[in-house]
């Protein structure tokens, strides 16, 4: 009875002692794969570029260990962003990453900057992690409604170039009003307009599609750079746009100077046969009339009429070509650069037209992806075509 009582006690103890190893290690276990697994838990730092950023990274050794520190990746919102690594310290698991604009790392943030909120400027949230070359990223605590703050133009900085554009834009609408500096070349016309001020020159559609472009490309060169830093931005295709803006304004000025040549030197040519013919004239007006009278007295008048009726078409000629020659007056902008001689043109409504329609998309490219777009080879052969066509009408336009 007792051998039998000890017996069960012994078997109880046995028992007891099983299951607590068994929930020991089964408690264990879990702990130590969770202990041994990466994860990112905190950030800090101005997540923004050109600044640096602290990430905290649980279990670190088991990461970075026998890795090389260049394979070492930042993401932010799932966008890769190599070679930021600056140090790194597993003592107290942290990484130290120097974010720049870099190469590697340029369309990844062109993707994270673009389409940023401008009124007012506004940070974008962002989610954090790191990950190793070739591996997917690990597991991160600041996401969704913990993501980190992406600071993406600075509120400062972003107003001062507003302020600058806005002060440089109405300083150039004034120059518009006040000056020639988008108006044809030649003199000034004559009389009042309907204000009472004195006319202007005609706006030239060459030169405003030239300024429209100076200030499209440099405001957008400048927002880039503000924003990431980068100033090697410029597509070869915009450096094509200002060329052929360029080729038109200075094609047509060519022309219209050419032009008024022509009529300059016609008019002198035609200035000076009036002038002989009137010296021709009045030597055969006192022959005509001198006592006595001369024997060829009717060939003399003969030649005389000739030479009057002569000078009559001449000075019709002076008149025609001194009316063609007139600097026209401004009728306003878009009607000075839409009207050829004959009114309105579709040639001038197709370069106007182009221009705007590359404008637009050029501000959308800068926008979004916070890059100068690089337009195909056929856009700007189109685009070139439309100011060759301008050109060539050019020709038989008559002098405003």
């Amino acid at each position: 009875m007792v051998h039998e009582l000890k017996r069960s006690v012994n078997l109880l103890i046995i028992l007891i002692v099983i299951i607590i190893c068994t929930t020991s290690i089964v408690s264990v276990m879990p702990t130590a794969n969770a202990s041994t697994t990466p994860k990112v838990l905190a950030v800090s730092g101005k997540c923004e570029l050109f600044n640096k950023i602290t990430v905290k990274v649980e279990n670190l050794a088991e990461m970075v260990e026998q890795v090389d520190k260049d394979k070492i990746i930042l993401y932010l919102d799932g966008y890769p962003l190599r070679e930021m690594l600056q140090s790194q310290d597993i003592f107290s698991n942290e990484l130290e990453f120097d974010l720049t604009f870099n190469e590697s790392s340029k369309e990844s943030w062109n993707s994270l900057l673009g389409s940023p909120d401008l009124l007012p400027p506004k940070s974008r949230k962002v989610s954090v992690t790191v990950g190793i070359a070739g591996q997917a990223p690990i597991d991160t605590d600041i996401k969704a409604d913990n993501a980190y703050d992406l600071i993406v133009v600075k509120k400062v900085s972003f107003w001062i170039f507003m302020g600058i554009i806005v002060v440089v834009i109405g300083l150039f609408v004034w120059l518009i009003k006040s000056s020639d500096i988008i108006r044809d070349s030649g003199p000034q016309p004559g009389g009042l307009n309907a204000k009472n001020k004195p006319n202007q020159k005609t706006y030239s559609l060459g030169r405003a599609q030239m300024a429209f472009w100076f200030f499209l490309v440099i405001s957008s060169y400048v927002f880039i750079w503000m924003a990431t830093g980068a100033y090697s931005t410029l597509a070869a295709s915009v450096l094509a746009l200002i060329g052929i803006s360029a080729g038109t304004a200075l094609g047509a000025t060519i022309i219209d100077s050419s032009k008024r040549s022509d009529t300059n030197s016609q008019l002198d040519t035609l200035n000076r046969e009036t002038s002989t013919l009137e010296t021709d004239i009045n030597y055969l007006d006192s022959m005509t009339k001198a006592i006595p009278a001369p024997q060829n007295l009717t060939v003399l008048n003969k030649e005389m009429t000739e030479k009057k009726a002569q000078l009559a078409r001449l000075t019709g000629k002076i008149k025609d070509l001194v009316k063609a020659a007139k600097t026209l007056p401004s009728e306003g902008f878009f009607k000075d650069i839409l009207s050829d001689d004959s009114g309105i043109s579709f040639h001038r409504f197709q370069v106007a037209g182009w221009t705007v329609v590359l404008g637009i998309i050029f501000i959308a490219s800068v926008y979004r992806v916070l890059a100068m777009p690089d337009f195909p080879t056929e856009l700007l052969a189109l685009m070139g075509i439309s100011s060759g066509t301008y050109i060539g009408f050019k020709f038989p336009e008559k002098q405003n």
